[in-house]
C-alpha cells in the first residue's frame, strides 16, 4: 500500500519531463493548465490539439463560399473521389479526411456515439440533398500517401444556409493549424466574401492560402489580371494567393496550379514544430494579457479609491475653514442677541425712593421706630418681559432666523458629505455596469476567472461602499445630535432663558436691597452693570456651555470634519489593501508564466 501511495504522489507531484520538443511542450501544456489558472475547456482542446501534432500530421480547413468547389478541390487533390459535389452546398457537416491502411467512414454523433460505415454512405451524412442524421463530425480515412503529410477538415462554409454550419466553420477557425480558402476565380474579392474573410482569426495568416479555383473558365491574361487584384485585395488575410482549376488537375494536366498546392503542404510539414510553438506563444501571451487585463481593472478600481481620497482631503480640508468661519459667524450671532436681550434688561432698570424703618431708643426705654429714606434700582421686569417676549416679535425673528441659519448650516455640511460619497457612489457604480457583463474575447482565456472578476464587479457596492454609507449615517447622527442640542438649548429656549436671567437680576437687586435694609454698614446696595446683565443672558443661553465647540482651539465641527475624514481614509485604505491583494495574484500569475516566455 504504502508502495502505491509512493507511486502515485511521484505521477503527481514528482514531475519530470522528456528532452526535446515534446518535453517542453508537455512542460508547458502543465504550467498554463495549473489549476490556479482556471483553464477553459477550450484552451484544453487547444492545447490537446497541438499536442496530437506531436504523433499526427497538421491540419489545414479547407473553406469557403458555399458551391467554390471545396469538395471538388479535395477529391482533385488526393486524386480520390471521395467527396459528394453538387451545385448546392453539399458538406452539411464537418468532415475530416485522414490517413489509414482501409477506406472507412466514422460518424461522430452529437450524444457521443461511433458508428463505422462504408464510404459509400458518406452521402447520407453529408449532402443537404438528402436526409440528415444527427451527425455531430465525419471522419473519413483513406489509404493516401498526402494524407501521411497532413490531414484535412473540409468545413460546410462561412455563409452555408445553416446558421449552426456557419457558426461550426468559425470554431473550426480557431482550431486549425492551416487554411486553404476557396474562391471561384470570376467572383473572387466580392463584398460578401470580404465581409467574411475577417473572421478568420489573425494567427492563421502564416500558415493561409488562398486558391482561385476553375482558372480555366479564364485566358491567362485574365487570370494574371485577377490574380493581381485578389493579392492586393487579399493582402490582409493570406499569405499567398493561387490559381487553380480541379477540372485539369483531375484530367492529369501539369498545368492546374496544384503544384502550388504541393509546396504549401510540404512548408507546411516541414514547420509543423515553429506552429506549434507559435500555438502556445499565444497561448501563453493571452494568458499573460488576461491577468494583465485583471489588473488593468483592479487598478481602475483602487485608482477610484485613490481619487476619492485625494478629492475628499482636499475640499474638506478648505470645508474646514469655511465651516470653523460659519461656527464662529453664528457663535457672534448668539453673542449680538444676548447683547440685545441685556440692553432691554438694563433698560427696565430704574431708581426710585425707598424707605425702610429701624428701631430707634427713646428716653424711659420706650420702642420707637425711625423712617430711613434711599434710593436703590429698581428692575421692571414686566416690562421687559413684555418688550422681550410677549409684545415684541423682533427677539422672536430674531432667533426663529438663527434657527434656520444653524438648520441650514446641518443642511449643508450633510449634502457636501453627502455629494462626496455620490460621487464615490457614481464612479463605483460606473464601475461596476462596466465590468459585471465582461465577456472574453478570446475563447482559449478562462471562464471562472471572467466569472469571478463579474462576479467582484457586481458585488462593489457591498464590497466596497456599504461600510462608507453606514459610517456616513453614524456622523451624519452624530451632527445633528449636535445641531439639535444647539437649537434646544440656545435657539428653542431663549425665551427661558430671558425669563431666568431677568428673574436672577431682579432678585440679586432685591436681595441686596434687603440685605441693605437689615444692615446698612454691612452691606451695600446691587446697582446691576450692563456686562453683569450681559454674562448673565449668556450663561442662561448655555453660550459657555457651547463656547469650545464654537470657538476653541478645536472647535466640535474640525474635531468632526477630521475624525470622520479618519474614518473615510481608513476604510479607502483597507478597500485599497483589498483590492491589492487581488491584484498580486494575478501579478504573481502574470510573473510565473513569464518566466515561461
Amino acid at each position: 500500500m504504502l508502495k502505491e501511495f509512493i507511486k502515485e504522489y511521484k505521477s503527481s507531484f514528482d514531475i519530470s519531463f522528456d528532452d526535446g520538443f515534446k518535453g517542453e511542450f508537455d512542460k508547458f501544456y502543465r504550467l498554463v493548465t495549473e489549476p490556479k489558472f482556471h483553464p477553459s475547456a477550450n484552451l484544453f482542446e487547444r492545447l490537446n490539439f497541438l499536442n496530437s501534432l506531436n504523433y499526427e500530421p497538421p491540419i489545414i480547413a479547407v473553406v469557403g463560399q458555399f458551391s467554390s468547389g471545396k469538395s471538388s478541390f479535395l477529391n482533385a487533390l488526393l486524386g480520390l473521389n471521395l467527396l459528394p459535389t453538387g451545385v448546392v452546398p453539399v458538406t452539411a457537416k464537418p468532415t475530416y479526411i485522414k490517413y489509414a491502411p482501409n477506406l472507412m467512414l466514422k460518424a461522430l454523433y452529437n450524444d457521443g456515439r461511433e458508428e463505422y460505415h462504408a464510404i459509400e454512405e458518406l452521402g447520407a451524412f453529408v449532402d443537404q440533398r438528402m436526409s440528415l442524421k444527427d451527425v455531430k463530425c465525419l471522419y473519413i480515412y483513406a489509404p493516401n500517401e498526402l494524407l501521411k503529410q497532413v490531414s484535412f477538415i473540409d468545413t460546410p462554409g462561412l455563409n452555408s444556409r445553416s446558421d449552426a454550419d456557419t457558426n461550426e466553420t468559425k470554431r473550426i477557425l480557431n482550431r486549425a493549424g492551416a487554411l486553404i480558402w476557396i474562391s471561384l476565380i470570376d467572383n473572387a474579392a466580392r463584398a460578401s466574401e470580404l465581409a467574411e474573410l475577417k473572421l478568420i482569426p489573425k494567427s492563421l495568416k502564416q500558415n493561409a492560402i488562398c486558391l482561385l479555383n476553375q482558372k480555366d473558365k479564364l485566358n491567362s491574361q485574365e487570370i494574371a489580371n485577377v490574380l493581381a487584384h485578389a493579392k492586393l485585395t487579399y493582402d490582409e488575410y493570406f499569405d499567398d494567393v493561387f490559381a487553380v482549376s480541379s477540372k485539369i488537375q483531375i484530367a492529369g494536366d501539369k498545368n492546374s496550379g496544384f503544384d502550388s498546392v504541393f509546396s504549401f503542404i510540404t512548408k507546411l510539414t516541414k514547420t509543423k514544430q515553429d506552429f506549434i510553438k507559435n500555438e502556445c506563444e499565444i497561448i501563453l501571451n493571452s494568458s499573460i494579457e488576461q491577468n494583465d487585463k485583471f489588473i488593468s481593472i483592479l487598478c481602475e478600481l483602487g485608482g477610484i479609491f485613490d481619487k476619492f481620497g485625494v478629492d475628499f482631503e482636499t475640499k474638506f480640508n478648505q470645508l474646514k475653514k469655511d465651516y470653523e468661519t460659519k461656527f464662529k459667524l453664528l457663535f457672534e450671532e448668539i453673542k449680538q442677541n444676548a447683547k440685545l436681550i441685556a440692553t432691554e434688561i438694563n433698560s427696565g432698570l430704574v431708581v426710585q425712593n425707598s424707605a425702610y424703618y429701624k428701631p430707634k431708643k427713646q428716653m424711659f426705654g420706650k420702642d420707637s421706630f425711625e423712617k430711613v429714606e434711599y434710593e436703590k434700582v429698581v428692575l421692571k421686569s414686566d416690562d421687559v418681559l413684555s418688550r422681550l417676549i410677549y409684545n415684541d416679535e423682533k427677539m422672536a425673528k430674531s432667533f426663529k432666523k438663527l434657527r434656520r441659519e444653524l438648520g441650514a448650516f446641518e443642511e449643508s455640511i450633510k449634502n457636501d458629505l453627502n455629494a462626496s460619497f455620490e460621487e464615490l457612489k457614481d464612479r463605483v457604480l460606473g464601475f461596476k455596469a462596466k465590468y459585471e457583463s465582461l465577456r472574453k474575447s478570446n475563447e482559449l482565456l478562462s471562464d471562472a476567472l471572467f466569472a469571478d472578476i463579474r462576479k467582484f464587479s457586481s458585488e462593489v457596492y457591498a464590497l466596497f461602499l456599504n461600510e462608507f454609507e453606514r459610517t456616513l449615517f453614524a456622523k451624519s447622527a452624530l451632527l445633528g445630535l449636535f445641531f439639535e442640542k444647539i437649537s434646544i438649548k440656545i435657539a428653542t429656549n431663549y425665551q427661558n432663558a430671558i425669563k431666568l436671567s431677568v428673574s436672577f437680576i431682579e432678585e440679586k437687586i432685591n436681595k441686596a436691597a434687603s440685605d441693605y435694609e437689615s444692615d446698612p454698614l454691612a452691606f451695600g446696595l446691587y446697582y446691576p452693570r450692563i456686562e453683569e446683565i450681559n454674562e448673565r443672558v449668556l450663561t442662561m443661553l448655555s453660550y459657555y456651555e457651547f463656547e469650545n465647540d464654537f470657538v476653541g482651539q478645536r472647535p466640535f465641527i474640525i474635531k468632526f470634519i477630521e475624525a470622520l475624514q479618519g474614518d473615510f481614509l481608513a476604510i479607502k485604505d483597507k478597500n485599497l489593501a483589498y483590492v491589492n491583494a487581488l491584484k498580486s495574484k494575478y501579478e504573481q500569475n502574470k510573473l510565473e508564466l513569464r518566466k515561461e516566455n
